[in-house]
């Protein structure tokens, strides 16, 4: 499998952080790429701004949030 460069290093740091095989990384990362395929996309609504909110799987920071408006 050929892996874009930064991608390919991504992988090989948490395999050696994890102490696992290159191999063993990509299928759980697979594994869990594709389950969230599966997962609709659920809008809730914050229960101390009202503001509406969705779960990307993981925490989106605010230097993130400022990036993304700026490239708006």
């Amino acid at each position: 499998m050929n892996l874009p460069d930064d991608i390919d290093a991504r992988v090989r740091a948490l395999a050696e952080e994890r102490g696992q095989s290159v191999s063993a990384v990509l299928v759980d990362l697979a594994a869990r790429g594709l389950e969230q395929l599966s997962r609709p996309i659920e809008i809730r609504y914050s229960e101390v701004s009202g503001t509406p909110c969705m779960d990307l799987g993981r925490r989106v920071t605010s230097e993130e949030v400022a990036e993304l408006i700026e490239e708006d």
